[in-house]
């Protein structure tokens, strides 16, 4: 398998999970609200599981929207600069994202080791495992870290300014 492929099989399996995980919660919060309005009587376990859904959707779409620059950034000064700067500027945010993904996996995996050890579960009737809900948090964010090792990559060795580069007039 070449590696465009495993991409591709990356970049479509983050999108159908991230599908699932969001059309699940919307059903859930869908029964919800009819539940609460018409039965009047709310199940705990469909606003705690949207809740869980939601977290791990939104960690796993994290790392498309850095693969393919659409995470929310004030770049409007640096777009301004010439493309040989941005590269620079774009290179040091990498290596500082990548730092700070490696210290977040780091912790993120001790507090789901801890939580997982006290077997520690939610308050409601649902006494969903916690550590679940926990590892959204490290791995996602390792998710995130394959995004920017792999945008490091093209930045230092197969820069295309049209590629990474927008010009705001």
């Amino acid at each position: 398998m070449t590696l465009k492929k495993i991409l591709d099989v990356w970049d479509s399996l983050e999108l159908y999970v991230t599908g699932i995980l969001a059309g699940t919660a919307t059903a859930f919060a869908f029964y919800q609200v009819v539940m609460r309005y018409v039965f009047s009587k709310s199940p705990e376990w469909a606003e705690e599981s949207v809740l869980y859904l939601i977290i791990w959707a939104i960690f796993i779409i994290s790392s498309k929207l850095v693969r393919d620059d659409e995470h929310v950034g004030a770049d409007f000064v640096i777009r301004k600069m010439p493309y040989g700067v941005q590269r620079v500027v774009e290179i040091i945010n990498c290596v500082l994202a990548l730092s700070f993904l490696c210290i977040v996996i780091w912790y993120g995996f001790q507090i789901v080791a801890t939580i997982f050890a006290m077997d520690e579960r939610s308050t409601t009737r649902l006494r969903f495992p916690m550590w679940i809900a926990y590892l959204a948090i490290p791995g996602g964010s390792c998710l995130i870290l394959l995004s920017y090792i792999r945008r490091l990559y093209l930045l230092i060795f197969r820069c295309d300014p049209t590629k990474f580069f927008h010009k705001h007039k």
